[in-house]
């Protein structure tokens, strides 16, 4: 009887743990996003071009123009910067070892689990709660929020809201 217990209670552990994270992202994953800029709307679709190593996403905007943004496995990795350089149609952004677009590096994503924070472009981002499958962090002493995928493999950012750049957006 006891080890009938404590089979189903090793189950129900490992259950629980596959449910506290959200789905994987693959290749050919799309997220539709609404940027605001300066009181402007744009809605934005990011596809993951390329994800074993380094990261492709391409954008596109109403069909009109894209292009896409490339990181590499050390910034996937270590990363503490957000890029927000604006995209050129037809080109390709390399981002540096220490940029990230639309994601947070791992070791960002492992300090925010195992600290409940993490530091990215040299500001503070405490957990505030869990929502869903969400982390919703705030910015020490700032107006910023972000909303981030639980994901450890691809920590989307999903929302952004209060951007000291003016850059809003939200994933529809």
């Amino acid at each position: 009887m006891m080890k009938r217990v404590i089979c189903l209670l090793i189950f129900s552990l490992f259950f629980l743990h596959g449910y506290s994270q959200a789905p994987a992202i693959k290749e050919g994953a799309t997220f539709n996003y609404i940027f605001s800029l300066h009181g402007q709307t744009v809605p934005i679709e990011f596809s993951v071009l390329h994800f074993t190593d380094t990261l492709v996403l391409g954008w596109k905007i109403r069909g009109l123009a894209g292009g896409t943004y490339r990181m590499l496995p050390s910034a996937l990795q270590h990363a503490v910067k957000m890029n927000f350089v604006q995209p050129l149609a037809d080109a390709v952004i390399n981002l540096k070892d220490d940029e990230t677009f639309m994601i947070i590096s791992t070791d960002a994503f492992k300090k925010l689990e195992k600290e409940h924070a993490f530091v990215y472009d040299n500001t503070v981002y405490n957990l505030k709660e869990r929502e869903g499958d969400m982390l919703h962090v705030t910015a020490k002493d700032e107006t910023t929020e972000w909303w981030i995928l639980n994901n450890p493999a691809f920590p989307l950012v999903c929302k952004i809201k209060g951007s000291p750049l003016g850059i809003d957006c939200s994933l529809k």
